[in-house]
């Protein structure tokens, strides 16, 4: 069964972290809006009916029109609905996700990087940790976790350094809205390619 409403939701302000999800063959989109084909690619996928979990290990990526989900390994947990005679699962709707291992997320307006990130579909949430930077324009934002609920929108960036002059203190760089046409403009670098 494809969960497309929790993937929906996952189309971020904050950009925390979006990925597609599937239950044996089925998948789900990146963007809700978008009506294009999901495409996906890695060195391998493995489908353990018995935990009702996808996983595609070795450079991860999925494609759907302008979004781009990628990592190491993407593991897709759904729901188990019930039991069937011979005590094999059922599987239904996404329970979670994870994106383990260089973690990317890159839309024509935003991207974000860590090195794992959960959406959990119980709490609408999404957590990224390790290393996130999450870049929309010119402003750049950095902490070690972000928390990005989806339903209302609320984001919290925390770092586990704390007080004056850590090095590792959550940071952010905004930038004010140009006032003319002539003001340049900061591109972010793309990821990296894809290791094979």
């Amino acid at each position: 069964m494809i969960d497309r409403a929790a993937l929906g939701r996952l189309g971020l302000a904050t950009l925390a972290v979006c990925v597609f999800t599937g239950a044996g063959p089925a998948w789900a989109q990146l963007d809700s809006r978008s009506t294009a084909p999901v495409d996906t690619t890695a060195n391998e996928m493995e489908v353990v009916n018995s935990k009702c979990l996808v996983v595609f290990r070795g450079a991860a990526e999925a494609l759907q029109g302008k979004s781009r989900l990628r990592a190491n390994t993407i593991s897709v947990y759904s729901r188990t609905k019930s039991l069937q005679a011979n005590g094999s699962p059922n599987c239904g709707g996404t329970d979670r996700i994870e994106a383990d291992g260089n973690v990317y997320f890159v839309t024509p307006d935003q991207n974000a990087h860590g090195d794992h990130a959960t959406y959990t579909n119980a709490s609408d949430e999404v957590v990224m940790t390790g290393n996130v930077i999450v870049v929309q324009g010119n402003n750049v934002a950095r902490g070690d976790r972000l928390t990005y609920n989806v339903q209302s929108k609320a984001a919290r960036l925390e770092s586990a350094s704390k007080g004056l002059g850590s090095a590792k203190r959550v940071r952010g760089v905004f930038y004010p809205e140009p006032k003319d046409q002539n003001t340049p403009t900061i591109t972010p670098p793309p990821p990296p390619p894809a290791q094979p």
